[in-house]
């Protein structure tokens, strides 16, 4: 499979009271066609900023560094023009929150029809036939009567249906879902995981899903990339990561998840918290919450090491590669 997606060391910086600050920091990745690419860590990570700065969507405060290769273009050097075109039509966005990123003042059919004839030659009949269509591909329920509903009127489940519908309305070649079912119950994230996996099959879309959540990364991802302050500090297809995760920082997310069949008093937890984008600690940027931290961790930066096939930012690896 050839890579649809390239991203080579991407810098993300604001002009902030502190001076400029990174809160993406020298990440690479690839998403592969027909692929799903799980983008893990806790909030303040720079996973988000991460699909900000593909999309090109920062704020004015924000610039961007490095490579970021869609099938042969550099994003960063096209128009904005040019990059008007890719955005919703070769690569669509699902936010985390469908109410904020719905325009409360329109009727949902009219949204997803706004895309279509942005992006296709298509009259406006065929634009709302198309948004019928999707609304019907996503499971709504009176798909015509929706059409000409207002997004309060919605439940949030239904609303996460309708940003799928929209995303997937000009059949994009990738999707970035950011925290795509957080705000949602149970049972209704379980739907939504269910609706982008099969409507993946019936397109072939590659994806990009970003969560905290390890179970969502478990069911839906082909392969993971764990981010911390910053940068990947880890990399590999799923199975492998499961069954034999590498940094600390991966092992400490993976053992403050329940489980079933294990009875356990407390969870554990990672003591401290992400340091904030004008304070990163010196050396490996998880060495002072980190269990296994040797002298060098706070002194030297680890490089992102390949430990076949998986990779990993730790000095605990280094002399593997020695």
């Amino acid at each position: 499979m050839s890579d649809i997606l390239q991203v080579q060391q991407l810098r993300t910086r604001f002009k902030t009271d502190q001076g400029k600050v990174s809160v993406v920091d020298g990440v690479d990745f690839s998403i592969r066609q027909g692929e799903t690419l799980g983008v893990v860590g806790e909030s303040g990570c720079g996973k988000s900023m991460t699909s900000l700065s593909i999309m090109r969507l920062l704020p004015q405060n924000g610039s961007t560094e490095g490579k970021i290769t869609f099938e042969g273009k550099d994003l960063l050097s096209l128009s904005e023009k040019d990059m008007q075109k890719i955005r919703g039509n070769e690569i669509a966005m699902i936010f985390q929150e469908p109410m904020t990123s719905l325009n409360p003042l329109h009727t949902v059919g009219r949204q997803i029809e706004e895309a279509v004839l942005l992006h296709r030659k298509v009259t406006k009949e065929e634009a709302k036939k198309r948004a019928i269509d999707m609304l019907k591909a996503v499971g709504m329920p009176r798909p015509e009567e929706i059409y000409g509903e207002y997004p309060h009127q919605l439940s949030g489940g239904m609303r996460q249906r309708v940003m799928i519908a929209m995303a997937m309305a000009c059949d994009p070649k990738l999707i970035i879902a950011d925290e795509p079912t957080t705000a949602l119950d149970v049972t209704i994230q379980a739907q939504i995981l269910e609706l982008m996996q099969k409507l993946k099959e019936q397109t072939g879309t590659s994806i990009m899903l970003i969560t905290h959540d390890l179970g969502v990364v478990a069911e839906m991802c082909d392969r993971v990339i764990v981010m911390y302050a910053g940068q990947v500090v880890e990399e590999a297809e799923i199975n492998q990561l499961f069954e034999s995760p590498k940094h600390p920082y991966t092992i400490g997310l993976m053992n403050s998840v329940p489980e079933l069949d294990e009875e356990r008093e407390y969870l554990e937890t990672i003591p401290g918290s992400v340091p904030l984008a004008h304070q990163m600690p010196s050396g490996c940027r998880f060495a002072p919450r980190c269990s296994k931290a040797m002298p060098i961790c706070s002194e030297k930066q680890p490089d992102l090491l390949d430990l076949g096939g998986q990779k990993c930012r730790c000095w605990l690896y280094a002399e593997v590669n020695e």
